[in-house]
């Protein structure tokens, strides 16, 4: 395992490791991707996913993959495509706890935690080369505790281009998790959103008893839902929502990160339903 600074820049690496040339990445996918990509002369063939978040098409067998494990609810998709593809390059930005799948994979650790950032990256091959370590010193703060401060610090992030190895501070940070308690704390929550919101949610994707998800997806097409929402005071993340080629626009992800904030979101939804 390989401690980087960003997710982003463990693909970097994987392209750099593996010689690509040329991959396949979801439409339903993140800017900051196709961008690391791009900056690494590498071509991207755009495909399509269905309602159950699977290609809708078919890759030339040895071709290079990358697939989002949506959500942390896509293990299977990841496990079944990699026994089809042996260069798939599983993302799993979404659900740090899930094991090693494919050629490489990598997560993020800002998703999870309150970090600033870092990611690691699963992968045999091994460059050749020395890179810095991170000095990059930034606010953790989470969505919902300071909205500006959060898309200031996204923003400074979109400027690290440069493969770095995980900064000492968060390399401490992280000794002090609670992984156990983390992976519980997700449970409860999507449990407590799926009772509440799982009949009048348009995505209908599996939950497993070992999975402890990056959020609680919920699709509907209800705009006054959608308003009451907004009129909540909540601070909610639409995934890829100026994304035009996506249906999956109008998704929710509903936090499973602060247990209080989380329940606070619960209680008020149950009013409307």
């Amino acid at each position: 395992m390989l401690k980087l600074n960003l997710a982003r820049n463990c693909l970097k690496y994987i392209i750099r490791a593996y010689g690509i040339k040329e991959i396949f990445i979801p439409y339903y996918s993140c800017e900051t991707i196709w961008q690391a990509i791009r900056q690494e002369n590498c071509k991207i063939h755009f495909y399509h996913i269905d309602k159950n978040m699977l290609p809708v098409c078919d890759f030339p067998p040895n071709s290079f993959v990358l697939y989002i494990n949506y959500f942390g609810l896509c293990r299977k998709n990841c496990i079944n495509l990699a026994a089809k593809y042996p260069n798939l390059i599983v993302d799993n930005t979404h659900d740090f706890h899930c094991e090693p799948i494919g050629l490489a994979s990598f997560n993020s650790l800002r998703k999870f935690f309150k970090a600033q950032n870092g990611a690691y990256l699963f992968c045999e091959k091994i460059l050749d080369e020395t890179f810095e370590e991170d000095d990059l010193s930034l606010p953790s703060v989470y969505m919902n505790e300071d909205y500006d401060l959060f898309v200031k610090n996204e923003l400074r992030l979109n400027k690290e281009t440069q493969i770095k190895t995980i900064s000492p501070l968060v390399a401490s940070q992280m000794k002090n998790i609670d992984f156990a308690g983390d992976k519980n704390i997700r449970r409860i929550l999507y449990k407590k959103y799926s009772k509440v919101l799982g009949k009048h949610n348009l995505l209908r994707l599996d939950f497993e008893s070992n999975f402890a998800p990056y959020c609680y997806p919920f699709m509907c097409e209800d705009e006054e839902f959608l308003n009451i929402l907004s009129k909540g005071g909540f601070t909610l993340l639409r995934l890829w929502d100026k994304n035009t080629e996506s249906n999956f626009q109008n998704v929710i992800a509903f936090p499973l990160y602060d247990y209080s904030y989380a329940q606070g979101i619960i209680d008020y939804v149950k009013q409307y339903f």
